[in-house]
């Protein structure tokens, strides 16, 4: 295994030629999971294929995060082949631009907007997801629009499932159900939506799940159902 000094973007030229010559040299590879389409392929030929099998074809919506963008990709991809009255939404973060180039066509964030712009990056406690960039992965996403969430959303969200359902999901994993639910209350009673539950608590135990982390960034939990995402 090559250690590399980490890079926001995974394709910077100095960042990737590094990456590249040490693979040659040592005998090892790049991964490069951004810009890998091994990655979209995967759930194209295996997450979608499973969630299909396992509601045997009756969902409505399938909603997710995206980092790499492989899972919403692969797993629209999939879905719309089989059936295209299948709604696939994308669920977005605080800092994150995607949202924005679903739904307008423009990579950027209301962060970035013209005289809006801050003096440093912005910042959010909701891990593995979200990004400025379209990467090659994500491309191949067939989505019928986008949601956006919050951290303080993501939060509760984590305590809800935890009191509710006894699942220790990770931040990433809160903000698809944030974005779940999300769909269930656009399209009503009777729908089947599908999200993916992809990290564990226990990643996440320095700041998402670190109380005194929480009350230094005024997002400590104090919702007791889902009213934190009434309309």
């Amino acid at each position: 295994m090559q250690n590399n000094d980490p890079a926001h973007v995974s394709t910077e030229i100095p960042h990737r030629g590094k990456c590249d010559v040490n693979s040659d040299s040592k005998g090892s590879f790049f991964a490069d999971q951004f810009e890998n389409m091994a990655n979209y392929r995967a759930h194209y030929e295996w997450t979608g294929p499973e969630i299909w099998k396992q509601t045997k074809g009756n969902l409505h919506a399938f909603v997710a995060a995206a980092g790499t963008g492989g899972t919403i990709a692969g797993v629209s991809r999939y879905l719309k082949e089989k059936n295209r009255s299948i709604k696939c939404f994308l669920m977005d973060l605080p800092g994150s631009g995607l949202f924005n180039k679903v739904t307008r066509g423009v990579m950027y964030t209301k962060e970035e907007a013209e005289g809006k712009r801050l003096k440093n990056p912005f910042d959010t406690i909701t891990e593995g997801i979200g990004i400025n960039r379209v990467t090659k992965n994500f491309i191949m996403a067939e989505l019928d629009g986008a949601y956006r969430g919050s951290d303080r959303e993501a939060v509760e969200m984590s305590r809800f499932l935890l009191r509710n359902d006894g699942l220790f999901v990770g931040s990433s994993s809160a903000m698809n159900c944030v974005g779940a639910v999300g769909v269930a209350q656009d399209l009503g009673p009777g729908h089947t939506i599908v999200t993916i539950l992809c990290d564990s608590g226990m990643r996440h135990l320095s700041k998402f799940f670190n109380e005194q982390y929480l009350a230094d960034h005024g997002l400590t939990p104090t919702a007791t159902g889902l009213e934190f995402l009434d309309k």
